[in-house]
């Protein structure tokens, strides 16, 4: 939790030791925090909001620490899809130092993975790839066209794609402190819980998940963590063994 509220894995161990007496390594935390984001994740793809509205999409730089590239950049692309009304994260992939229509459409593909429905509206910036991406992944060509593709450039006046944009601000005030990153999909992974199950919109104290009905009770991270580690541990029982502890 204080991870993902900004601080940095030194001020983390700091506060342990200052406020509980407990010495704790700032890579043990790292560890931790990793760990715990990946097994959460893989908790979080299984819980399906079934939002049918508008989504919106976009793309954004991420500093790393994995050295420069030929062209003298250490900034990988992280690609976004968030439901408009609820602003329930549907998808956050990093795709490295590509950008191309297949990163769109892996993006796309994850979004309706984890939605389990498919969107009225998607709402995307001008990069042309989207258009592509959206239509492999929802076969949204001739007849079969089904989602409405909404590109921004030209009709800033009519519509925004100001949702995802305000998403993106935030995290990059998330970033700053750590002056780039390495892992960065478990790091998005771990903000993605964070963002739809942990972090309360301050007018109306609910999460995205409480807007589309999925919420957890209590202490969220603690839940979440629970669940997935009671979900990781029954995957891997035997058939078997599954029907032996059935009530």
């Amino acid at each position: 939790d204080c991870y993902y509220k900004g601080l940095s894995y030194r001020d983390i161990s700091d506060q342990f030791s200052q406020f509980y007496g407990l010495k704790i390594s700032h890579v043990t935390i790292r560890e931790w925090v990793l760990r715990f984001s990946r097994v959460m994740e893989k908790y979080s793809e299984t819980i399906k909001p079934q939002i049918k509205g508008v989504w919106n999409a976009d793309e954004t730089l991420v500093l790393t620490k994995r050295g420069k590239n030929k062209q003298n950049t250490n900034f990988d692309y992280v690609w976004n899809v968030m439901d408009n009304k609820s602003k329930f994260l549907l998808a956050s992939e990093c795709s490295g130092r590509s950008r191309s229509s297949k990163d769109a459409q892996k993006v796309m593909e994850e979004a309706y993975k984890q939605n389990g429905k498919i969107p009225f509206q998607i709402i995307v910036d001008g990069y042309a790839g989207y258009q592509d991406g959206i239509r492999k992944t929802f076969r949204n060509w001739g007849n079969e066209r089904k989602v409405k593709f909404t590109s921004i450039k030209g009709h800033r006046k009519e519509i925004n794609n100001n949702a995802i944009e305000s998403h993106h601000s935030h995290q990059k005030e998330f970033q700053k402190v750590r002056r780039g990153i390495t892992n960065v999909q478990d790091y998005q992974d771990g903000f993605k819980v964070f963002h739809n199950f942990v972090r309360k919109n301050a007018r109306q104290g609910l999460t995205p998940a409480d807007k589309v009905g999925i919420g957890v009770k209590g202490n969220a991270w603690e839940t979440m963590l629970l669940q997935s580690i009671k979900q990781q541990n029954s995957r891997n029982l035997t058939g078997e063994e599954k029907i032996a502890i059935t009530p």
